[in-house]
């Protein structure tokens, strides 16, 4: 299964693979599994691909390739969409003057991978200069974007210290993350974002302008934005697949406990490495506010966290000291 699944989300297609690919195809005995597997890994739009560039389509069930070949149809879709999206955000960003660089899917979607649908996306991250974040982030809500209840006052007056992106802002189903640094305080994070900004890539989208990062650095983060999935136990195949499909002589192997079960941020130690890794990215300023904040948050953010009114939300306060023991 590993070596089936490591195939298919690779790109381009290799014709050096064929016969390993058809060869594994043949073996698989759980075209349900498998299928299922594909998609909670996000590359169902890559395996479409590489089937049907080995010539393999006849060689798995149809029901099966008929969803494989459905979710490569929606991320097309979906794809689609998002870019027309971002470009609401770069016209209001670029009006006022506001310069932003793509990250993560947008950039490889729209490079690499040759704006084919390939790069399955969720979202938008932007890059912008500190300076600048409450700037276009609070623009973006004049423009109808919004965001969720921000967990605590002790978190408002520290937005762009606490985290690598504000607060994702949605509109119509649309989220987009602004992002201030790309590495957190842990990993000495030395890079000049403004010199970075200024010297961007520009390229073209759809007959719009963006900006994207240099490979190198790009590359780097991720493989920080991997590694931190990783340790809050979420890995999917998807971001190990843009990680070697840019450094193809790189020795980057992705983690064997997550081929069959990519998500398992809900088993204990996930969620408690993944709280230690989040306090711990937070420069050691403003630690101690932030982890006030978590801990007692507003009675609005624990009314919508656990469902109920305000008295019963009262009560679930000493649960929140609970990630004290987690913390010692």
């Amino acid at each position: 299964m590993r070596e089936l699944l490591l195939l298919l989300c690779r790109y381009p297609f290799d014709e050096k693979d064929r016969e390993t690919l058809a060869g594994l195809i043949s073996g698989v005995k759980d075209w349900h599994k498998l299928v299922e597997l594909i998609n909670a890994h996000g590359i169902i739009a890559l395996a479409a691909y590489n089937i049907k560039e080995a010539g393999l389509v006849k060689e798995v069930p149809e029901e099966a390739m008929a969803v494989l070949e459905n979710g490569y149809l929606q991320s097309v879709v979906r794809n689609t969409w998002l870019t027309e999206r971002w470009k609401e955000v770069n016209t209001i960003l670029s009006n006022a003057g506001l310069k932003h660089v793509l990250l993560k899917g947008m950039v490889l979607e729209h490079t690499i991978y040759g704006s084919k649908g390939l790069r399955q996306m969720t979202d938008n991250d932007i890059l912008v200069k500190r300076e600048d974040a409450l700037k276009a982030w609070n623009l973006l809500q004049q423009e109808g974007f919004f965001h969720e209840v921000i967990k605590s006052s002790f978190h408002k007056k520290i937005l762009v210290d606490i985290g690598q992106h504000l607060p994702t802002l949605y509109k119509e189903q649309y989220a987009i993350e602004i992002h201030t640094r790309l590495f957190d305080a842990k990993t000495n994070d030395t890079v000049d974002y403004n010199k970075l900004i200024d010297d961007s890539i520009e390229i073209t989208i759809n007959n719009e302008k963006a900006f994207i990062l240099p490979h190198e650095i790009h590359l780097r983060y991720l493989i920080r934005h991997f590694e931190w999935h990783a340790i809050a136990g979420e890995c999917q195949l998807r971001l190990y697949s843009d990680i070697i499909l840019l450094d193809k002589a790189g020795k980057f192997e992705f983690p064997d406990q997550f081929i069959l079960n990519p998500s398992q941020n809900e088993i204990k130690r996930y969620h408690q490495a993944a709280y230690k890794a989040k306090i711990h990215s937070v420069h050691s300023r403003y630690r101690l506010r932030f982890i006030l904040g978590d801990l007692f948050p507003s009675l609005k953010w624990m009314k919508e966290r656990y469902r109920c009114n305000g008295l019963i939300a009262v009560c679930y306060y000493p649960h929140r000291l609970g990630k004290l023991v987690w913390l010692i």
